[in-house]
């Protein structure tokens, strides 16, 4: 494959979803469309980080608004997957920062794995509670990656929404 691991590929899979494949962020997933790619450099109290965003703007009218997965690396020394007393306070500042952005509120979180990784599953209600945010992110040594799907408050229980969160695996 050469050169081509450096980049994203796409594979067909059944009922028209998509598989993306990315060895150089080493992981896959499942989306119902193809997903558009942004790299963006985040200025942070450890230093610029380079932020990758994968989403698929969906079709309003069936509850899914936006599927987006992103990852970024921090410093070795900033944050790793083993830095037991450093992960309470990661991942509520994420979640907390990712509630604010939106000025949502926070209507849920519980702790995840994936692959023996430490993560968290959490809601945040938007736009005066008709609007929903569910994410998954996780800490796997010291890259962040987190999969969201962004739904009216309605329809956001849904299979599209829960086939997309879970297609998430990490390449070995």
């Amino acid at each position: 494959m050469g050169i081509i691991l450096a980049l994203l590929y796409t594979l067909s899979l059944t009922n028209d979803w998509e598989e993306y494949v990315d060895p150089a962020g080493a992981f896959r997933l499942s989306a119902p469309a193809a997903l558009i790619h942004k790299a963006d450099t985040v200025t942070t109290e450890v230093g610029d980080l380079i932020y990758h965003t994968l989403f698929h703007q969906a079709d309003k009218a069936e509850g899914n608004q936006v599927f987006m997965f992103s990852y970024c690396d921090y410093p070795a020394a900033a944050i790793h997957s083993d830095s037991t007393d450093l992960l309470k306070d990661f991942f509520e500042s994420t979640i907390r920062e990712a509630a604010f952005s939106v000025n949502g509120e926070l209507m849920y979180q519980t702790d995840e794995t994936l692959d023996g990784y430490p993560g968290k599953y959490w809601r945040v209600d938007y736009k005066n509670r008709s609007a929903v945010i569910k994410t998954k992110g996780f800490l796997v040594r010291n890259r962040y990656y987190a999969i969201q799907v962004v739904a009216t408050k309605e329809r956001h229980l849904n299979p599209e929404s829960e086939r997309f969160m879970d297609s998430f695996h990490l390449l070995e």
